[in-house]
C-alpha cells in the first residue's frame, strides 16, 4: 500500500481546523515533519517513503525561508538570519539524503525539526 503524501500546507490547514493557532500550529507542522522523517527512517527503509518525507520537510523549510526573508517579518534580524542559515543547512542535508537514499542523513533534520518545535512551544 503506498504511503500517503504529506503537505506542510495540509499540516497548517489541519491545525487551523482543529483550532490550533499561531506558534502551536507551526510547532505541530514541525513535529509532524519530524515524525514522518523518523517513520521513513525505520528499517526496512523504503526509498519512496524516505524521499516523500524529505520532500515534505523541504517544503516546510521553504515556507520558513519565505517567512524569514519577508521584509515585514516581526522577528529580530538576527533570529531571521539564523533561521535562513539553518534553512540552508536543511536544504543541503536534504539534497544529500535525497541523492544518496541514506536514511541516516535525515537524522539531523529530525533533530532540527524537533528543536524548532520545542522552541515554538516554549515561546
Amino acid at each position: 500500500m503506498p504511503r500517503p503524501t504529506f503537505s506542510p500546507y495540509g499540516a497548517y490547514e489541519r491545525a487551523q481546523r482543529s483550532g490550533i493557532k499561531g506558534r502551536a500550529a507551526e510547532a505541530l507542522a514541525f513535529v509532524r515533519a519530524a515524525n514522518a522523517l523518523e517513520a521513513a527512517c525505520r528499517p526496512p527503509v523504503s526509498r519512496r517513503a524516505l524521499d516523500g518525507a524529505l520532500k515534505h520537510n523541504q517544503k516546510l523549510w521553504t515556507l520558513v525561508q519565505i517567512e524569514a526573508a519577508a521584509a515585514d517579518n516581526p522577528l529580530p534580524a538576527e533570529i531571521r538570519a539564523n533561521l535562513l542559515d539553518l534553512s540552508l543547512f536543511v536544504d543541503r542535508q536534504t539534497i544529500r539524503a535525497l541523492a544518496s537514499g541514506k536514511a541516516d542523513l535525515a537524522l539531523p533534520l529530525i533533530e532540527i525539526d524537533r528543536e524548532i518545535a520545542a522552541g515554538l512551544m516554549a515561546g
